[in-house]
């Protein structure tokens, strides 16, 4: 009975704009019960393991502002000395980028009214209007990935640099009308992150540090990880196409890297726990630990899944759960989420008060491996059944 009380006082906060959350949540550590809580999910991610789905993991658990869940398994690669993952292992987002980084840069500037949704992309990017089409495309359409720019084109093999990836960026033709078709592709953050870089007058990870990394005190989250942070880092890819060496602390994603590890669509490391915070972040209505990111109603309006085009999942920058996708069956509807190629994924759900952290390097030692298409779910599932479980 109390847990019904609770999460029906949880859902008037939300509808609220979490106006009663005034002092905002910090994480309060509760992972001694972790074994028990999650033995079932623990043992499957070992399962996906031992099926080389990936060398090694960190999960973190959170709900009602306690993390419940810090573990790490596996290990840093497949090499008989390999390290033990650690618990602050710090990984290669990838797409994860999208969210933690441009999503959260936009929804500042958009709070500052600096940046307008429905504004034209060519009002901050004026080379834009090279193509057919390109006049017509938003800023809401970069969000909700449905700008019409669909093609599926490898621009690190048509340039060397990151002036030469814009100028390709910019003149790519639409693939169909903008707001008619949501089709899921990075074109559409690589030019936000480029608009972020235009209105503040800073360079993407600059800002991110300035206005949102640092006042949540995510001391391991950064593009283009220092040196001293390599043995923290798992490795990706062994890359005999571009890099020709096995990837490590530098960005996986081929665009990203010859834009100098800095882009709208990847680049960002991060650790488990430093993703934690920020879910928390999320879930107390855009404040943590007394700093104020982001205001409640920005927060619910770039969580909520967008009218148009028909038949989309996408929220603003974030996805939302549907038949198939990653966190399962028991996914609430109104759950954020957004997966990242090297094996990576953040879940937040409002309904539960609670956010799953998975983190993995599993395109170690090659991308030619779909295990995590059926680990993912599998152990999201089970995660959400312990934690409703849970008293």
């Amino acid at each position: 009975m109390a847990t019904i009380i609770h999460l029906a006082v949880l859902a008037v906060l939300w509808a609220c704009g979490f106006q009663a959350l005034a002092a905002p949540r910090k994480l309060i550590n509760a992972t001694a019960g972790q074994e028990r809580r999650f033995a079932a999910a623990f043992v499957d991610i070992e399962s996906w393991i031992g099926r080389k789905a990936f060398p090694g993991a960190v999960l973190a658990v959170g709900r009602h502002g306690r993390l419940l869940a810090l573990k790490s398994f596996g290990r840093m690669d497949y090499s008989d000395k390999a390290a033990s993952i650690p618990r602050d292992a710090v990984f290669d987002l990838a797409s994860v980028s999208k969210v933690v980084g441009t999503t959260t840069a936009a929804a500042i500037l958009y709070e500052r009214k600096q940046l307008d949704l429905d504004a034209l992309v060519v009002k901050h990017l004026p080379e834009f209007s090279g193509a057919a089409g390109h006049e017509e495309v938003l800023v809401r359409h970069l969000l909700g990935h449905c700008s019409g720019l669909h093609a599926q084109r490898a621009l690190w093999k048509e340039a060397s640099d990151r002036p030469g990836i814009l100028k390709a960026l910019l003149t790519l033709p639409l693939e169909s009308k903008p707001g008619e078709v949501a089709r899921y592709r990075d074109f559409n953050m690589m030019l936000l992150g480029e608009i972020v870089c235009r209105i503040s007058g800073q360079p993407l990870d600059r800002f991110l540090s300035q206005y949102a990394f640092r006042p949540l005190g995510m001391k391991r989250t950064a593009y283009n990880p220092p040196a001293k942070w390599m043995r923290r880092i798992p490795p990706t890819e062994q890359d005999d196409v571009l890099r020709h060496r096995l990837v490590r602390g530098l960005v996986h994603d081929e665009n990203a890297y010859l834009m100098g590890g800095i882009a709208g669509h990847a680049g960002l490391f991060s650790s488990a726990r430093d993703l934690a915070v920020f879910a928390q972040m999320y879930l107390n209505g855009g404040s943590y630990g007394g700093k104020r990111i982001l205001s409640p109603d920005t927060i619910r309006l770039f969580m909520e899944r967008q009218a148009s085009p028909s038949g989309t999942t996408r929220a603003l920058g974030w996805d939302t759960p549907a038949q198939g996708s990653f966190p399962g069956d028991l996914a609430s509807p109104r759950a954020i989420m957004h997966t990242g190629f090297t094996g990576t994924s953040i879940h937040i759900d409002p309904d539960r008060d609670a956010f799953v952290i998975l983190l993995t390097n599993r395109v170690h030692p090659t991308r030619q491996n779909p295990l995590i298409f059926e680990a993912r779910p599998s152990i999201h599932t089970a995660v959400l059944a312990s934690l409703d479980r849970l008293p």
